[in-house]
Parts: structure tokens; sequence; C-alpha cells
């Protein structure tokens, strides 16, 4: 193990939290401008939402990739790719504002880029923190994805407002703070003697499953059908390649599995809850949007608090107990609003701060909890799976919920259904005998 000297760990530390804040923050950030792009570059609704959706799919397509190579190539190399990328996005879709083609593009160059952030910074974390600090870097890059959540929606509708929304990709270039630190203080890790090979079919195969499943969800349910066949060919292929993309011991991993599967309810539940708040609280309560993203930024404050918190109790209380009871303190939060539909206004904001520090909790258990399931030689592709179940969760969540509205005009069913995830969620982290 490359481990980082203690002075300089810390500075690491908060370089690879600041990289997930950006990550998550620029999905977010474009969330609000999207009505201002639709009329300044004159499109569709649909085609405006490609830009969402291609940015889900380059985010979940890159999150397992830089999960792959990081078993074989330097971090700190892939980290600067990263970086790089994203820089370049960011310039062209700013200079390039008034072509839609080339928003798409500059967007799935963003994603590309963005996508190393959370994953190796958590695959750093594994390799160069020593482990009595883990629980606190895990905690950092958990902050960093509270605020982001948080903050995001805020900072983003300034910006618009303000300047408009290409500058959303100008404030996205205080990335480039990050290459110092990590040209800096990350080291070059021990290189892997096994010769690396790529394979091609296996990802190709992958990708065509994330795609499809994701332009199901927003696109058309016709896509299922593709999803279905690149799921059963790919299935097929890991069973019989030498040298499978992702191997398919790891889905034979059931603790991992079980991690990960909770990772994917939690954050498609959260997102979910961030989709249906606003229409909630717009629509039944006549609350006006910047109240709104008041009350989301006061959450991620209590969702920093939550993560911190949980970072330091980890180590005494373990990361299934802080998953376990933060699971139980989120059930009952949306079971709260989906049996009490006539929640004053007061109430509901207390469910969506209990909802956002159990949320964060659950995560810095995770993050902990992920790596020690997995063997030293899988940790990157092993994090880099974790990392787009979550993603995926974020985007099907949503997805459905608005599905189940638009037929139902109910959002108490969707808070009942979301519950009921959660007992899943329970049950799941039951089953672990103890923490490896």
């Amino acid at each position: 193990m490359s481990y980082v000297e203690s002075k300089q760990s810390t500075l690491l530390m908060f370089t690879l939290a600041f990289l997930a804040l950006i990550g998550v923050m620029n999905a977010v950030l474009f969330n609000v401008a999207f009505e201002n792009i639709l009329y300044d570059l004159s499109v569709s609704t649909s085609q405006v939402s490609w830009i969402a959706v291609g940015y889900s799919m380059g985010i979940a397509i890159g999150s397992i990739t830089y999960g792959k190579l990081a078993d074989h190539f330097h971090l700190k190399n892939l980290l600067t790719i990263g970086i790089i990328l994203f820089l370049i996005g960011s310039v062209l879709g700013f200079v390039k504002q008034e072509s839609y083609f080339i928003i798409i593009l500059a967007r799935l160059l963003q994603a590309f880029g963005g996508a190393s952030f959370i994953t190796l910074s958590m695959v750093s974390v594994r390799k160069m923190i020593r482990p009595e600090k883990r629980s606190t870097a895990f905690a950092l890059i958990s902050v960093g994805v509270a605020l982001a959540i948080g903050m995001g929606p805020l900072i983003g509708g300034a910006i618009t407002d303000l300047f408009g929304w290409p500058y959303l990709f100008v404030s996205m270039l205080i990335s480039i703070i990050a290459l110092g630190p990590i040209l800096k203080v990350m080291p070059l890790e021990d290189k892997i003697n096994e010769k690396f090979s790529f394979d091609f079919t296996g990802a190709f195969l992958l990708f065509g499953v994330i795609a499809s499943l994701l332009l199901g969800a927003n696109i058309t349910v016709m896509f299922f059908i593709l999803f279905a066949i690149f799921f059963l060919l790919f299935g097929l292929w890991i069973s019989r390649a030498k040298k499978p993309f992702i191997h398919q011991n790891l889905f034979k991993n059931t603790k991992f599995m079980k991690a990960i599967t909770v990772g994917f309810i939690t954050n498609g539940a959260v997102m979910t809850n961030m989709f249906l708040i606003p229409l909630l609280l717009g629509i039944e309560y006549d609350i006006t949007t910047s109240l709104i993203g008041l009350i989301f930024f006061i959450a991620s404050i209590f969702s920093i608090i939550s993560s911190l918190t949980a970072g330091k109790i980890l180590p005494q209380q373990g990361s299934k107990k802080v998953i376990y009871t933060s699971s139980t303190i989120m059930l009952l939060s949306f079971l709260i609003l989906g049996v009490f539909p006539d929640l004053n206004i007061i109430l509901i904001t207390f469910m969506i701060l209990l909802i956002f520090i159990a949320f964060s909790a659950i995560q810095v258990g995770l993050n902990t909890l992920v790596p020690q399931t997995l063997i030293s030689n899988e940790t990157g592709v092993g994090l880099g799976v974790y990392n787009l179940m979550n993603n995926v969760g974020m985007a099907l969540g949503p997805a459905a919920a608005s599905a189940i509205l638009e037929q139902t005009q109910s959002y108490s069913l969707n808070f009942v259904l979301i519950a009921l995830l959660i007992i899943g969620n329970i049950i799941l982290i039951a089953g672990f005998s103890k923490d490896k």
C-alpha cells in the first residue's frame, strides 16, 4: 500500500471531498436551467431532456470504466485525465453555447471526466489513506455530496438568474484547483504485474445495459426490451470470457451485492424525495421556489453534521449499526409523509431534515462497508459498480415516481412505496453477520 504521509493526507482527503462535491454539484446545477436552455436554443422538451439523460449515461458508464481501470493504472494519472476532460467539457460548453449538439457533447465530456471524481476518490481513500483515518475521509466525501445536493439548486438558480445558464459551465472551471494537490500529494501506487487486457465486448454489452435502462426510464419503455437483451447477453458473456470486463465472482459476493443494493435504494429514495417535495410544496402548499431552496439548504447543513458525526462514531459502532439505525429513521420519515398527507409545512420540513440526516449517515456507513467486502484486486471495479448502482438509482427513482404521480396524482403512494423499499434495506443489512 502507498499510504500518504500524515501531513499530506489531510490535504488529499479535502481534495477528494472537493472533487466529490464538484462531481455531484455539476449534475444538480443544470437541472434548474432546463427551461432557460429550452428557450434559448429553441429546442423541444424531449430534446432538452437528452442533456440530462446523456449526462446520466456518461456518469454511469464512466463510473464503472474508471473503476475497472483503477485496478491496473495509477490513480493519479486517471484522476488527472478525468479533471482535464471535465475542464475541456466546461470550456466547450461555454464557448459553443449556441449549439444544441455541442452542448450535448460538452455535457458528455463533463460526465466522462466527472465520473472519475467520486469513484476514484473512494478508491484513493481505500488505497492511500491509513485505516485509522478512512472513516474520516469517507465522511468528508459524504459531506461534499450532501453540500452539493443541498446547495446545487440554490447556486444553479442564482447563476442562471444573474448571468445566464452558459455560466454554469464557467463555474465548473473551479475544478482546476484540485489538479495541484493531486499532482503534488498523490503517490504512484506499486505497479500491477498482471498484463492488462480490456474486454471490449463485455464493456460494450454493459454499456448497452446501462444506456437502454436509462433510456427506458426517461424516454420510452420500448428501450426496456433492449435492456433485457443486453442484460442476457452480458450475463452469458461474463460467464464464458477468460478475462471479462467484470468477473462474475463479484456478483456472487453476497455481502457486496447486499451493500450495493442498499446504496441503490437509498440514493433512489433521496433523489425521488428531491423530485417530489418541490412539487408537493409548490403545488399543494403554494410555497415559493426560493423558500423550497432554503429548506433543502438547511437540510444539507444538517446532512453535513450527520456525515461528520457518523464518521466519528463509526469506528466504535460499526458501519452495519450506523446504516441500520439511519435506515430506520429514513423509513419512519417516509412512512409519516405517506400515511399523513395533510401534514403542516413545519412537520414536512422536519421529515426532510430527518431524511437528509439519515441519508448522509448511510452514505458514510456504506462508503466504509463496501470496500471491506472486496478483495484488493477488485477494489476499483467493485467501487465502480457501487457508484454505478448509486447513479442508476438516482436516475430511476425520479423517473418511476413521475410515472406513478402522473397515473395516480398521489404523493402519498410514492412515499409509502419508498418506505417499503427501505424496509428491504433494513432486511438486507440485518442479513450481515458482522462487518469484515
